[in-house]
């Protein structure tokens, strides 16, 4: 008998010691091979792995740096969990995930830093030159140094994905992130599963699907907009006015005006916060928001008007739409001299004069005017110049608001200027920095400038 239950001690023994060779080895070897995907994004670190007979595994010490930073992501511990050991050894071997799975990430943090992004990403880079949401703060935009300047050293929370069985409605996927004083944000995709992490091409699957998206700010917009409010010494609300306002042209600019509706809730949100539901839809223009106004025969007509919910601190907002605004018809390409009227191309004086938009670097700091093909004209000083984007700034309330605009999207550029003023000679294309950045040149009568601070056209 001492001898049977000597061989069952051992054999379990045996079993318990595969398991986490095994294990270990499996999830060593996922590691390896993402460490191997990502090397020309950037470079993934990892401690010790760890694993339980209740179905976890985990990851210690999990680091990722990304080139594109100047800091690094990091997490105290990553665990994956699934119901049962077979089907863990399964998913880590390569096998389908199982039906109802977790991940976890704990401690997951990025520390702030002035820049964030380095510098030879950042001219080229479109996650940062667009973006329809550019909130003013200051005499500036809200970026990582207004939030380190209120004391936001980290971005940090803890990450949780669950696959839910998908048994009825309540399945699908949840993502839960708690920022603490952040805020939280919860998605669901009722209708996704994922099978595998990567499909054949080594991409994450689509979804085209209603999103359920959860926010809750935990007091942060509270703090932002008393914040802001003070940097340029007015209150909140008239700070959050003077927001919304640059929400609505920028939308404008795009073609769309928003409807009152939704300029008072992104007012309401901007200067209170609080939890905001909504329900979008995947894949769909605006993230299924209903356009108005829209043509039969330019695009698609919204069938479903009135079906985007959204609830703030628990109550139906009716009425968020955007209106389409009817591009006008194109302009013929010649123009007057002066590009506007008679009178102006009578004098030699500084006008508005048309420029050709590829030699836009010969304006650094001047005032132009660029019209779009949506109709929409933006006023302002030329602040940067990229190989696909113009940066137009504007004086908002004292403060200034630049407007990324697609070289693409452009039908008209003109210049302040007299009729002789041919700009500067642009810096050699084997500079590092951007043209704007070159040394001016001293201002002469002839360069016909005129203050920034003028009259400026709305767009």
């Amino acid at each position: 008998m001492k001898k049977l239950l000597l061989s069952l001690v051992c054999l379990l023994l045996l079993a318990y010691i595969g398991f986490k060779g095994a294990a270990w080895y499996q999830v060593h070897s996922l590691l390896e091979q993402a460490h191997d995907a990502l090397e020309k994004q950037g470079v993934l670190k990892w401690g010790r792995i760890g694993s339980s007979l209740s179905g976890h595994i985990s990851v210690y010490d999990l680091e990722y740096q990304p080139f594109l930073l100047n800091q690094p992501l990091r997490a105290t511990r990553v665990t994956f969990s699934a119901d049962a050991v077979p089907e863990l050894m399964d998913a880590l071997g390569g096998g389908p995930l199982p039906g109802h799975w977790t991940l976890r990430a704990e401690n997951l943090h990025l520390q702030l830093a002035s820049p964030l992004i380095r510098d030879w990403a950042g001219p080229g880079n479109a996650a940062i030159n667009a973006g329809l949401i550019n909130i003013p703060c200051g005499t500036g935009a809200l970026g990582l140094s207004t939030l380190m300047s209120m004391g936001v050293s980290q971005v940090a929370g803890d990450l949780r994905i669950e696959q839910d069985n998908m048994l009825d409605d309540t399945g699908g996927l949840k993502i839960d992130l708690q920022a603490g004083k952040l805020g939280s944000a919860e998605i669901r995709l009722p209708g996704l599963r994922l099978d595998r992490t990567l499909d054949e091409d080594g991409n994450l699957p689509g979804y085209s699907g209603p999103v359920d998206v959860e926010l809750r700010d935990g007091g942060f917009m509270r703090r932002l907009a008393a914040y802001c409010a003070r940097a340029v010494d007015v209150g909140p609300e008239d700070w959050a006015e003077q927001a919304t306002r640059v929400f609505s042209e920028q939308l404008q600019v795009t073609g769309y005006q928003p409807s009152d509706q939704l300029r008072a809730l992104y007012k309401v949100w901007l200067r209170d916060g609080g939890e905001l539901k909504a329900t979008l839809a995947a894949g769909e223009p605006l993230l299924g928001l209903p356009e108005r106004n829209r043509p039969a025969g330019d695009g698609a007509v919204d069938p479903t008007l009135g079906s985007f919910d959204v609830f703030y601190n628990g109550a139906r907002v009716p009425d968020l739409f955007v209106r389409y605004l009817q591009r006008p018809q194109a302009q013929p390409a010649v123009l007057p001299q002066s590009g506007r009227s008679d009178n102006e191309a009578a004098t030699d004086g500084p006008a508005f004069r048309p420029a050709d938009p590829r030699q836009a670097a010969r304006w650094p700091d001047r005032r132009v005017r660029v019209t779009l093909k949506s109709g929409r004209v933006v006023d302002g000083r030329l602040s940067n110049v990229t190989d696909k984007r113009l940066e137009v700034t504007r004086t908002v309330d004292g403060g200034e608001v630049a407007y990324p605009l697609a070289r693409s999207a452009i039908t008209l550029f003109e210049v302040w200027r007299r009729t002789g003023d041919v700009g500067i000679e642009p810096a050699p294309e084997t500079e590092a920095a951007s043209p704007l950045q070159a040394a001016m040149p001293t201002t002469t009568d002839d360069a016909g400038t005129e203050p920034h601070d003028s009259e400026q056209h709305q767009p």
